[in-house]
C-alpha cells in the first residue's frame, strides 16, 4: 500500500512544491471550452428546429443528450483515466470532444445532431476527471484549492459567455457556427497540451468489476457525493425555474433575464474563488477544508428561500446572487476535498462527483416540478435540500473531532 501511495503522491513532491501555473492555464482553456459549449445551444434551438422541421422538445434532445451520456460515462471513464496518464486521457478526451463538436457542425439531421451532442458528453466525460486529477497532483498542497477553484472558475465563465457568444456566432454564420468554432478551438489548445503537458506516474489502481463501486465503499467519499447530490438538488434544480418565476412575477424581459445570468454566473465565479483562497489558508493551519463544504450548504439555504419567495426584485436579486456564491464555494469545495481524498483513485471519484451533480439536478428539477415555482412546498423541499448536504458533509468532520480525545 506505501508503494502505491507514493506513486501517486510523487509529482507535486518531485517539483519542490511549485505548481505548474502555465500548464495548468493550458487546461483551463480546456475547461472554459467545455463550459460554453455546454451552455451555447439554448440560444441556438429556435433555429435548430427551424432547420430540421422539428419542435423546440424535439430540439432539446440536443442538450439531454449532452448530459445523460455525461452523467452515465462519467464514473467508467473515470476509472479509465486513473489507469493511464492524465495526459494521455486528458487529450484523448480533447479530441473525441472536438470531434464531437464538428460532427455537430456538419449535422445533417436532427438525429445526427443528437448522437454528435453525445459524443461530446463522451469527450467531456474523459478529459474531464483527467484534468481535475491532474490539478490536484501537480499542485503544491497549500495552492490545491486556489488552482481547483481556478478551473471551477473559468468553467463557470465559460458558462456565462457561452450564451452570448454562442448568439453573436449563429448571427455571423448560422447555428453550425459556435459548434465549428469550439472544435477549432480545442484542436489547438489539444495541439498546445500535447506539446506542454508533462506526463505524470501510471498509479496501480484497483482492477475488476468492483473497481468501480469502490469510491462508494469510503464512508467519507460516499458521504461527500450523497452531499453534492442533495445540494446540487438542491441549488441547480432550484434555479432551473427561477427565469420563469423572476418574468411571472417581476414581468422581466428576456433581455433582463440575460443580465441576470450573467449575475448568477458572477456570483458562482465570485464563490469558487473565494472558497479556494479560504481553502489554501485552511490547509495552513492544520483545518479540514470540507468546513467550507458545510458553511456554504447552511448559507444556501436563507438565500435560496429569499429568492425565490421574496416579491421584492432588489432583495431577490441579492438573495440570487449570494445564493450562487455559495453554490459556487461547496462546488469548488468539494471538487478539492473528494479529488485529494483518495490518491489511488483521484479520476474515478472527481468523475463520480459530477455525475452525482447532474443527477442532483435531473431529481431536483423533477421534484420541484411538481410543485409550484416559488410557492411555501417550494422553498422548504429547495432548503431541505440544502440542510441534508451541510449535515452530509458535517457527519465525517464531526466523527472524527468525536473520535480525536481518544487517540
Amino acid at each position: 500500500m506505501t508503494k502505491v501511495t507514493t506513486r501517486h503522491n510523487c509529482s507535486a513532491q518531485q517539483i519542490g512544491e511549485r505548481t505548474p501555473w502555465g500548464q495548468h492555464a493550458l487546461l483551463y482553456v480546456v475547461f472554459f471550452l467545455m463550459g460554453a459549449e455546454m451552455y451555447l445551444v439554448s440560444p441556438l434551438l429556435p433555429e435548430i428546429s427551424h432547420a430540421f422541421g422539428a419542435s423546440t422538445a424535439q430540439a432539446a434532445t440536443v442538450v439531454t443528450a449532452y448530459v445523460v451520456v455525461y452523467a452515465v460515462a462519467g464514473p467508467p471513464l473515470g476509472l479509465l483515466a486513473d489507469r493511464y496518464p492524465r495526459k494521455r486521457s486528458a487529450i484523448a478526451g480533447a479530441v473525441v470532444f472536438l470531434i464531437g463538436n464538428a460532427g455537430c457542425a456538419a449535422a445533417p439531421s436532427l438525429g445526427a445532431l443528437v448522437a454528435a451532442r453525445g459524443v461530446t458528453g463522451l469527450g467531456a466525460a474523459l478529459a474531464a476527471p483527467a484534468i481535475w486529477a491532474y490539478l490536484a497532483e501537480r499542485t503544491a498542497t497549500h495552492q490545491r484549492g486556489r488552482a481547483i477553484s481556478l478551473g471551477a472558475s473559468v468553467y463557470s465563465l465559460g458558462q456565462v459567455l457561452g450564451v452570448p457568444l454562442g448568439a453573436l456566432l449563429a448571427d455571423a454564420g448560422g447555428w453550425q457556427a459556435p459548434f465549428l468554432g469550439v472544435s477549432i478551438l480545442m484542436a489547438l489548445a489539444t495541439v498546445t497540451l500535447a506539446g506542454r503537458l508533462e506526463s505524470t506516474p501510471v498509479a496501480a489502481t484497483p482492477r475488476g468489476a468492483g473497481a468501480l463501486v469502490r469510491p462508494w465503499r469510503s464512508p467519507h467519499i460516499r458521504l461527500g457525493l450523497v452531499s453534492t447530490f442533495l445540494l446540487q438538488a438542491g441549488r441547480l434544480g432550484a434555479y432551473t425555474y427561477i427565469g420563469a418565476l423572476f418574468a411571472e412575477r417581476f414581468g422581466l424581459p428576456l433581455s433582463a433575464l440575460g443580465l441576470v445570468g450573467l449575475l448568477v454566473g458572477a456570483g458562482s465565479m465570485a464563490g469558487s474563488l473565494v472558497a479556494g483562497t479560504t481553502l489554501d489558508r485552511l490547509t495552513r493551519i492544520g483545518v479540514r477544508g470540507t468546513w467550507v463544504s458545510v458553511a456554504s450548504a447552511l448559507l444556501f439555504i436563507p438565500c435560496a428561500a429569499v429568492a425565490s419567495m421574496s416579491h421584492h426584485l432588489p432583495i431577490a436579486l441579492v438573495a440570487l446572487a449570494l445564493w450562487c456564491v455559495f453554490g459556487g464555494g461547496f462546488y469548488s469545495s468539494q471538487q478539492t476535498h473528494l479529488a485529494s481524498a483518495d490518491p489511488t483513485q483521484r479520476a474515478s471519484v472527481v468523475a463520480w462527483n459530477n455525475s452525482m451533480m447532474n443527477a442532483g439536478i435531473a431529481v431536483g428539477t423533477t421534484v420541484l416540478g411538481a410543485t409550484a415555482a416559488g410557492g411555501p412546498t417550494f422553498a422548504a423541499i429547495t432548503c431541505l435540500f440544502g440542510l441534508g448536504a451541510a449535515v452530509a458533509a458535517a457527519i465525517p468532520l464531526i466523527g472524527r473531532a468525536v473520535t480525536l480525545p481518544g487517540r
